[in-house]
């Protein structure tokens, strides 16, 4: 998924010269995540998570092999990135559902979304490398391409030959027999499961905006070089992948609900030392640090919340995990949505406000959660 991100964009300005055309490719990748809620209620409902997956991939391989072999029409473009908004959002909702399906205790789960997302940030540096490799030796786009299809075409076979785990799904006879449980039991959920998925969408107006714009805002504003920032994000993400060993590690003792609250103040943090530094003479290493502290608080935040939203949602394993990245990729979409607009009314230095009113907003569901809670608690405990 990242190779593909990173080979799309040039390929596409390479061979059409067109940027608005890279930017409708772009939203239909991001406008992919709207269908997560559906992927994961199909996955659930037919019992079909291992053959959606293996689809997943396959489908990375299409999109790969059309852009291959794609020239200058828009209409193959689109189909491009549609081809692999569906499969990177499916993947997304699908693999954290495995590791929690198949997590007999708390433990289990920990070090299971702990090791899922080392990989990830694992691929990150090992494709990073690749496509600096491949600049190096002069390989042309079209061969990384297909190095790209290769190594898509092993992970599908390997997934093939030893799927993960089977995910089970209440079946309707066990259903109807607790009925009226249910309907009680997501009663209960209906109110912490909506404040948590609102404070998952705000808290993205800071991440989104601050990582994806980061190096730009920290150009603009504090007058440092992006290739500095980008150096510092790629130290970062080595770094998270030995933080992330911590953080599965506390939420195995202490569960995910502490290491949320953790990277939810981080983020704080972050966003008011940005809003009150911006505009100031300071040197260049305090925004780069900056930086670096929110990867790793997005990091365990993006860990932690699969966790977390299979406890609070009244919903099936994979539709939970669809409506959990719907609200991500809203937050996301939102939140560069506004940056944009702030840039152009109030110049740069806004979408620190911006990001900082996100996180106070996020903070007070996540208070919110917290107190509607507690009862729920109390009286569970007395019983």
């Amino acid at each position: 998924m990242v190779g593909i991100a990173i080979l799309i964009n040039p390929i596409i300005i390479e061979r059409t010269a067109s940027g608005a055309l890279l930017g409708q490719v772009m939203a239909l990748i991001g406008g992919a995540g709207l269908l997560a809620p559906l992927i994961g209620g199909i996955a659930d409902k037919y019992s079909c998570h291992r053959m959606m997956q293996r689809m997943a991939l396959f489908t990375h391989f299409i999109a790969l092999l059309i852009l291959y072999f794609a020239e200058t029409s828009t209409t193959i473009y689109w189909t491009v990135g549609a081809l692999i908004g569906i499969g990177s959002v499916a993947l997304l909702v699908l693999n954290p559902t495995f590791v929690i399906a198949s997590s007999k205790n708390q433990q289990e789960e920990g070090r299971g979304l702990a090791n899922l997302y080392q990989c990830q940030f694992f691929g990150i540096v090992v494709t990073g490398l690749l496509v600096a490799l491949a600049d190096y030796l002069s390989v042309s786009t079209d061969n990384q391409l297909l190095i790209l299809m290769g190594l898509v075409l092993i992970v599908l076979t390997m997934v093939t030959i030893t799927p993960p785990p089977k995910v089970e799904v209440t079946s309707g006879t066990e259903h109807e027999s607790s009925e009226l449980e249910h309907k009680s039991t997501s009663a209960k959920k209906a109110l912490p499961w909506f404040l948590f998925l609102l404070a998952v969408f705000f808290s993205m107006f800071l991440s989104s905006n601050l990582m994806e714009l980061g190096p730009l805002l920290i150009k603009e504003v504090y007058k440092v070089e992006i290739g500095n920032s980008a150096l510092g994000m790629a130290v970062s993400a080595v770094i998270s992948i030995f933080m992330l060993e911590s953080a599965g590690r506390w939420m195995q003792k202490s569960g995910p609900f502490k290491v949320w609250y953790a990277a939810q103040a981080a983020y704080l943090v972050v966003g008011s030392l940005f809003w009150v530094t911006s505009g100031h003479d300071v040197g260049a290493v305090l925004p780069i640090a900056l930086l670096v502290v929110l990867m790793q608080a997005m990091s365990w935040n993006d860990m932690i919340i699969p966790a977390i939203a299979g406890r609070l949602s009244p919903n099936s394993p994979a539709l939970t995990q669809g409506l959990l990245m719907l609200c991500m990729a809203g937050g996301f979409g939102v939140g560069a949505m506004l940056a944009g607009l702030s840039i152009d009314k109030f110049g740069y230095a806004s979408v620190f406000t911006l990001s900082l009113v996100g996180i106070l907003i996020a903070l007070t569901c996540v208070a919110g959660l917290v107190m509607v809670s507690r009862p729920k608690t109390t009286s569970v405990a007395s019983a």
